[in-house]
Formats: C-alpha cells, structure tokens, sequence
C-alpha cells in the first residue's frame, strides 16, 4: 500500500518541487517506510512506501526501467504475476514496467489484483495512469489550464484550486443516498476528479482521454451445469481470491465475525497456509465485540479460530461520543463518510499493528455480491407465483426481515423508472422536507431521481441488482474512506469477496441458480461447507451493532441542535426542519441514524475542506 501523485504541465512549464514536497508531506500518513520525489522539467513523481513485500521495500521509488525512459509509481497488488513471467523475488513495480514495454497503453486490460499507478513514458512525452476494475484502490485528478495534478488523496489536490468549493449535487446524494452514473468520477470538492474503476486516463500534449479498459460483460453465461459443477467454480475462484491477498511478507491481520463471509475468507486463508505446508500460518483472527448479545459474535469466532488453531484477538468497542476526534477522522478520511464508531476502528487497527500486522483481509463485499434480492423479482417475471411466495418466506427467515419487506423490494424492482420517480416522492417523500429546495432545483435534484442507477442492461434482476450493489458510488466512497482510515494505522486492506475474478463468475451465473430454497449466500455456504464450523454455517443473521451505533449517535444530538460549524449547512437543509428531525430520532422515531449522523459529519468536514482549515 502506497501514497502517489505527481505533476504534469503539458503547458511545457517545469514543475515546482516545492509544490512536489508539499504534496509528498500530504501523503505521509500512507506510507512509513520509503519517500520518493523524481522530477524532470515538465513532469514529476511522488511516492511514499507502506510495503507489504521486501521486493517492493528494496527498490527506489519511484521506479525506474533499465533505460531510464520509464518511471512508474505504483500503489497496489499484482494477482497474475506468473501469468506475466514474474520471477519469484521480483517486485510487482518491476513486472508492471516489463508489461507496459511489451503492451503499451493496453497495459491496465492485462493486470489483475487492485492498483492504482501512474507510469511515466519520456520517449513519447505521455502520462499512463490506471485504477483497478473495481475501484479498490483510490485515483484522484485534476486537470486545469493544462497541468494534470493526480493524487491517492484529496487533500494534496486542493492547495492547486483558485478557491475550494463543495461539489453541491454530491452532497445531497450522499445525504439522500441518491447516487446515480458518473457519481465515481465525482469527489465532493467540484474540480477534482476520481479515475472511475475499470478506468485509464492519457496525458500528454494532445490533452486527456479516458479509456474505460474493463467492464463486466452483460451477455457473459456459464455453460448450463449441475448444481456441484457450479459450487465446484464458485469454490476454485473463491480459494484463488482469498489465496491472492495473502501476499506479504509480514503477518496478516483478518476481520472475523461471527458472520459467513468472514468466517470463509479466515477458514480458506487458514487451509491455503496448511496446504502450502507453512506450518503455524503468520495469520491471526481480531473481533470486535460489545457486551450487548446482539452484538457479542466472540463465540461463533471462537469456533473458527479453535477449527483453523489460529490465534484470535476480541476487542471491546469504545463507547465513546462519536465527536470526540471527529476534526482528525474528517481530516484522515478526506470527506463526510465517518463510522461513528471510529474510536473502535481505531483501536483494532493499532491492535493489529502491535502484532506486526500490514495487511487486513475483510469480508466487506459479501453482502453486495452474494445476496441475490433480484432473484425473487425474476421469480415474479417468470410468472412463478408460488415459487415467489415460498422462496421470500424462506429467505426473509434467513435475512431476518419480514415477508412483505422483500417481497416488496421483488415488486419494486419491477417497476418502470416513472413510476420509481413518483413512488420516492409521494410515498418516500424525496426530496424530503428538511432540504434546502433552492439548492435542489438549482442542480436539478428531481432530473436525478428520474434518473435509473446504472446504464447498463442485463438479462435478469439478479443480475442487475448485484452490479448495482458492487458498482454503488457510494459503496465505493465507503471502501476509500476504510481504506484510509486503514492507512493511517499502517494497513492495507484486501477484500477477498471483491476480487474481479469472482464478481464476473456470480454476475455470469443463471439467475435461477443463485439461491436454492431461500438460503441466504448459498453459493458461498456451499462452497466453505468442508472448512467452516458447522455451527458458524448454521447461522442465519449476524451481530446487531444497531443499539450502541444509536446510542453513540443520539449523544452526538443531545442537546437537540443542528450543528453548523462551518455556516454551510444551511446551503443544504432546512435547520428548524432538521432540529425536528433531531427530536424524533432522539424519541426512536423513524430509522435517521444515518441522516442525522450525516449531518453532523457534512458539517465538519465543509468547516474542515472548505473553510479553509485544511489549507
């Protein structure tokens, strides 16, 4: 895991290393063990090192080739290195520059693993840049007057801009949960950009192009094949996911719930290390817990780790006013998306690191990937009545959610975009009446709500609603602030469940074959069957963190006002409707946590971004 950026004037101008150091200052927190600054003329280079392999902490950065043509800085991990003849001790930065002498441009289309990177090619006076086909590895830009400024962060972008200014359509789809197409290009400051995933940009003096080099196929089917053939490459691609991301030559620090998706990436990653006859694998287990039932999962971890004989660590969560600290969280984070319960993030991540720990595999992505809600709407397209109604039954059991609220959700797919339009207005009441209505109409709020969530068609609902859920802009802000909340205690998180691999595989897979009795994950219960507990797979739900995350979030509201700190807010919402919303929620009215709690991050991070006190 690594900080880069780097200046290109196309103008022809040189690059002010002051603004090159100022920039790596910024990124220090991303990277402990390396600095890196190259600049020539009209080009320079910024990179800070958090290694995960010695391969990588052997080399300077940023790296060079062999005729000196070449300079790469490179934040990620290669998963097909043998594909492209990687030898043992090489660096993945070495294997990508030998790949970009044999494909040129086409270079992103042929790497697998999460990255983001920047390659330098003197000779043709051209700037590569790439970000991973889902977006797991951050790739900020900004391209003004003819200089292309890019950056892991935010924050090293903004002292570039004549004056910052929040981008007002992303603010209210995030307070609305309202993102559409094009949002993962968007940051929250209007003038910088995000590299979409999938996505490659070129620089050079002709100007910038966009290349989207990787895209799910819509029309991609697995071969017709029998429920063990299909559990069979479910489990093979599963296991070479998990197999990926143990890369490194420090221990690494797993996630474990009590839940599925942890407890199969613990249990694989633990057999993968016997069956490579490592011994006692360098893996270790960490839970977070509180003393609540609901969400005490210590037991059903401890099953794990006694089946794996992995070492597990239980962290107690901090019940503490999420406000405390929040300035450095919004700093850390670069944007609104804070856990409100970031003190114990914080302390699991430095618990981790006690153990020498650089990398963190996390289960985030099950739910996206493996829960199939589209499939009962495929049920309601195939005219299959009976089927529908046992198969929600089923699966609500499982979920633990009534009946008529999947079966809803089934319905609602079905719906036409209009009618989604006007159901969210009368029955949903988008835009609600705390928002600022002038800045709605201003940036034309109802034109996206009218707007469908992705462009791109599929023949099922199980399949549309699974890309939806993986491709969300805001799923992708989510895992970017993670993973920064992860940088900053020296970790890299990994994501087995996100691997491109494995989402091409479920989204390929027939609809009908996603769920077999209204079993939720079944692909994945199935497929773990012979390495996890079988009183972990018999579960049917997962730890219930609602109670302490309301009981963190009313505090923040106690005194029942808006905060507005930076003077901004108001730009956004209606403050006397917002207060009222404060007492409801306070009372147990309505689920709000999240719209409350937004407000008051918002808040904090326009005082911090946009008032200035960043710069």
């Amino acid at each position: 895991m690594s900080g880069i950026a780097g200046i290109y004037r196309t103008d022809g101008y040189g690059v002010d290393v002051r603004e090159l150091e100022a920039t790596s200052a910024a990124l220090a927190p991303r990277g402990r063990d390396a600095v890196g600054c190259w600049r020539d003329r009209s080009i320079g280079l910024v990179h800070r090192l958090l290694a995960t392999t010695r391969a990588s902490a052997a080399i300077t950065h940023p790296v060079v080739d062999d005729s000196g043509s070449l300079r790469l800085v490179w934040d990620g991990r290669l998963d097909n290195r043998e594909e492209l003849g990687a030898a043992a001790t090489e660096s993945d930065e070495a294997v990508v520059l030998r790949a970009y002498a044999r494909w040129g441009e086409s270079l992103p289309e042929r790497l697998l693993g999460d990255f983001a990177f920047a390659l330098w090619d003197a000779s043709r006076r051209r700037l590569l840049c790439a970000r991973d086909r889902l977006g797991l590895k951050p790739f900020h830009y900004l391209w003004r007057d003819g200089v292309f400024r890019f950056a892991s962060g935010l924050a090293p972008l903004l002292p570039a801009l004549p004056r910052v200014e929040p981008d007002d359509e992303m603010v209210l789809a995030l307070l609305l949960r309202e993102f559409r197409p094009g949002d993962e290009e968007r940051s929250f400051v209007a003038g910088v950009q995000r590299l979409a995933p999938g996505q490659a940009v070129i620089v050079d003096r002709d100007g910038l192009r966009r290349v989207r080099y990787w895209a799910p196929d819509p029309v991609r089917t697995v071969q017709e094949a029998g429920e063990a053939e299909i559990v069979d490459r479910f489990s093979d691609v599963f296991r070479k996911a998990v197999s990926a991301r143990l890369r490194s030559d420090w221990p690494v620090a797993a996630l474990l719930s009590g839940g599925l998706d942890s407890s199969a990436i613990v249990s694989a990653a633990a057999r993968i290390f016997d069956d490579r006859g490592l011994g006692s694998p360098p893996l270790e287990a960490f839970t977070l817990f509180t003393d609540e039932p609901a969400g005490d999962e210590r037991e059903p971890a401890r099953a794990v780790t006694a089946a794996t004989g992995l070492k597990g660590h239980a962290v107690r969560r901090i019940d503490a006013d999420p406000l405390d600290g929040l300035d450095g969280e919004v700093d850390a984070l670069e944007g609104p998306i804070v856990d409100p319960s970031h003190h114990t993030t914080a302390e699991c991540f430095a618990t981790m690191r006690a153990a020498d720990c650089r990398v963190v595999l996390s289960g985030e992505g099950g739910d996206q990937l493996l829960d199939a809600h589209g499939y009962f709407t495929d049920l309601l397209r195939r005219a299959h009545p009976v089927r529908f109604v046992r198969e929600v039954r089923a699966f609500a059991a499982w979920y633990g959610a009534s009946t008529r609220e999947v079966g809803l959700d089934a319905v609602t797919m079905l719906a036409p975009p209009v009618v989604k339009y006007w159901g969210k207005r009368l029955l949903r009441g988008v835009p609600p009446p705390w928002i600022n209505h002038a800045t709605a109409r201003r940036i034309g709020l109802r034109a996206r709500v009218r707007t469908p969530r992705h462009e791109m068609r599929w023949p099922s609902y199980a399949q549309w609603d699974t890309w939806l859920s993986v491709s969300s802009p805001y799923f992708g802000l989510k895992l970017e602030a993670d993973e920064r909340s992860a940088a900053r205690a020296g970790l890299e998180l990994r994501y087995p469940l996100l691997d491109s691999r494995l989402v091409e595989l479920v989204l390929a897979l027939p609809w009908a074959r996603r769920t077999v009795r209204g079993e939720r994950k079944h692909l994945l219960r199935a497929a773990v069957a012979d390495v996890v507990p079988r009183e972990v797979l018999a579960r049917r739900g997962k730890g219930d963190w609602t109670e302490p995350f309301d009981r963190a979030v009313r505090r923040a509201c106690r005194d029942g006002t808006m905060a507005n700190r930076s003077g901004l807010m108001e730009r956004y919402v209606d403050r006397a409707v917002v207060e009222r919303l404060l007492v409801r929620y306070r009372r147990g009215e309505g689920d709000l946590r999240w719209d409350v709690w937004f407000f008051f991050t918002l808040d904090r991070w326009l005082e911090r971004f946009v008032k200035g006190a960043m710069r």
